[in-house]
């Protein structure tokens, strides 16, 4: 361990002098400017900061580090929630091309008519089950598949496309409204915890919906 000499500026702000190796603080002392306020203190009494992060009390010798500033820290983190957000989005955007991915609203939005149809008969839903029917029938009679089996996995591959978008959204929104109002660090970190959950669980479902991507479903 070594020691530093911690001096005021002519600005007034606080500043380190280091020895150069086989040098001690005595040969610095000389080479500040005359009548500067300044200590000797142990390398080891100095938190690993930068100087902007320590607070310096002259009359009382020492050095200690600055507590956390909670405005900067709520900017922080809203900022990287938003980035987050906003990487995720893409990401949803580009899991499939535009054209497949708005298919699978379509087939989503004729699917769920043609089930809830086939599960109670409803004379305002029949037209758009009857279309819905043929429609996967059109594809299937290509591939081979079942109609119903392609059906059933468009809605799941829309269900986890639409959960993705809401967790994303919800995690923005929990962001914007409670990041501002934390009153304290602890208050901070536990609103931090609840956006990594949300992101984890949007990352998880984005996960799955590409694992489906290569199906025409």
């Amino acid at each position: 361990m070594g020691s530093v000499i911690v001096y005021r500026t002519a600005e007034g702000a606080a500043a380190l002098l280091v020895p150069a190796p086989g040098h001690d603080v005595a040969d610095l002392a000389t080479t500040l400017p005359e009548g500067a306020a300044f200590f000797t203190v142990d390398t080891s009494e100095i938190p690993p900061v930068g100087i902007a992060g320590l607070d310096v009390d002259f009359d009382s010798e020492t050095v200690t580090q600055k507590p956390p500033n909670l405005e900067a820290l709520k900017a922080s983190a809203l900022l990287a929630v938003r980035e987050i957000a906003q990487e995720i989005r893409g990401q949803i955007a580009t899991s499939a091309p535009v054209e497949r991915s708005l298919n699978w609203i379509l087939k989503a939005v004729y699917g769920a008519a043609w089930k809830a149809n086939e599960t109670a008969a409803n004379p305002a839903l029949a037209p758009f089950s009857a279309i819905a029917e043929a429609g996967f029938k059109l594809e299937t009679d290509l591939t081979g598949e079942d109609p119903v089996t392609v059906r059933d996995r468009s809605l799941e591959k829309a269900t986890l496309f639409f959960y993705a978008n809401q967790l994303v959204e919800g995690m923005e929104r929990l962001a914007e409204d409670r990041i501002p109002t934390a009153t304290d660090t602890a208050e901070l970190e536990t609103i931090i915890t609840q956006l990594r959950e949300l992101e984890t669980q949007a990352r998880n479902n984005l996960e799955t919906l590409n694992d489906g991507g290569n199906s025409s479903a």
